[in-house]
C-alpha cells in the first residue's frame, strides 16, 4: 500500500511550507522506514545505534479519535487513515496525560480553516490569513490572560481543497507543557519550532487538548499524547535534545536552571539545527483533493 507524503517546512516569509514529499515506502540505506504514529522518533521500531530510546508502551497512548457523539464531529477513512472531521465552528476535547504541575507532551496533526484554534493546556495556537496568498499562517497567543494576543510564529502554510474545503494541512506539531516553568515549547515535525512561550495562567491547570474549527472545519489525522518527549530524550524536561546539550556543555542542566540560561541554550540548539537539518518524520496522511 503506498503511504501519504510528509509536507515539509522549507523556505521562508519566517519559513513556508511547500509540497516537498517523503514518502515512507522509500528506502533508507536498503532498511524500509517505517512510518511510526505520527512519524515520532521515539516510536519508531527501526532505531539505529545511537537514536534516543524508544518510549514504553506505558508513558504514551495513540489517541482512538472518539467522535463522542457530538454533534457536527464525525468519524472518517481518510486515504485510509482514522480522521476526525468537525463541521464550522465545531469543538472536540480530550484529557492530556499527567495532571497538576507534570510536565507533558501532545503531538498531533491537524488540518484546519482560517480561524482553527487548537489548545493544549495553556498552550494556544491559531490559524489565520497571512500576508502570502493561498496560505494561512500558524499564530500562538502571547498573553498569560488568554485575551487572543496573537503572535506570529512566522509559518506559512499553503492551503488545498480536501474534500472539498480550504485548509492549510500542518506538520506533525508536538506541544510540550511544563506548568512548573510556567511555559511550553512547539517543535515542528522534530525541529524546535519555539521555546520557553508564556502559558495561559487560567487555563494552566485545565488538563485538555481542543480542536476549535474555523471557518470551514477542520481535521483531526492523529493524537499522540506522552509522558516524555516524543522526539528526543530529555531527562532534565526542558525541550532540549539531551544529546545535543551534552554535546554543548559536557553534561545536562539542572532541572532548576534560571530560564534564561535555558532559552539560550534552546536558541544554540535551533542554529545548530537551522545548519545541519534535525530528522525527518515518516508518516501517513491524507492526500488532497485530485483534479
Amino acid at each position: 500500500m503506498k503511504t501519504s507524503p510528509l509536507k515539509v517546512f522549507a523556505r521562508t516569509l519566517g519559513m513556508w511550507v511547500m509540497p516537498l514529499y517523503v514518502d515512507a515506502a522509500q528506502p533508507v540505506a536498503s532498511t524500509p522506514r517505517v512510518a511510526a504514529p505520527l512519524g515520532l522518533l521515539r516510536l519508531q521500531d527501526n532505531g539505529k545505534p545511537g537514536d534516543a530510546a524508544k518510549l514504553v508502551e506505558t508513558k504514551f497512548a495513540v489517541d482512538a479519535l472518539p467522535a463522542s457523539g457530538l454533534a457536527g464531529v464525525s468519524k472518517a477513512q481518510k486515504d485510509n487513515l482514522d480522521t476526525l472531521v468537525l463541521e464550522a465552528g465545531k469543538e472536540w476535547s480530550r484529557p492530556l496525560r499527567g495532571s497538576g504541575r507534570e510536565v507533558t507532551f501532545a503531538s498531533f496533526q491537524v488540518y484546519g480553516s482560517q480561524t482553527t484554534i487548537i489548545e493544549i493546556g495553556g498552550a494556544r495556537l491559531g490559524l489565520t490569513a497571512g500576508p502570502i496568498q493561498g496560505s494561512l499562517q500558524l499564530m500562538f497567543d502571547n498573553s498569560t490572560a488568554g485575551s487572543l494576543a496573537w503572535k506570529s510564529l512566522n509559518v506559512h502554510v499553503s492551503t488545498g481543497k480536501y474534500s472539498g474545503k480550504n485548509f492549510a494541512a500542518l506538520p506533525t506539531l508536538t506541544v510540550a507543557l511544563d506548568p512548573a516553568a510556567d511555559c511550553w515549547h512547539l517543535y515542528s515535525g522534530s525541529r524546535l519550532l519555539a521555546d520557553h512561550l508564556p502559558l495561559i495562567t487560567a487555563k494552566r491547570d485545565n488538563r485538555q487538548f481542543t480542536v476549535k474549527a474555523g471557518t470551514e472545519g477542520a481535521w483531526v489525522c492523529g493524537l499522540v499524547l506522552a509522558d516524555e518527549n516524543p522526539l528526543f530524550d530529555d531527562a532534565n524536561f526542558n525541550g532540549i535534545d539531551d544529546v545535543f546539550e551534552r554535546q554543548k556543555l559536557g553534561a545536562l542542566l539542572p532541572a532548576n536552571a534560571a530560564i534564561p540560561t535555558r532559552q539560550q541554550l534552546a536558541q544554540d540548539w535551533k542554529a545548530a539545527q537551522r545548519a545541519k537539518a534535525p530528522p525527518a518524520l515518516f508518516v501517513n496522511r491524507p492526500m488532497p483533493d485530485r483534479g
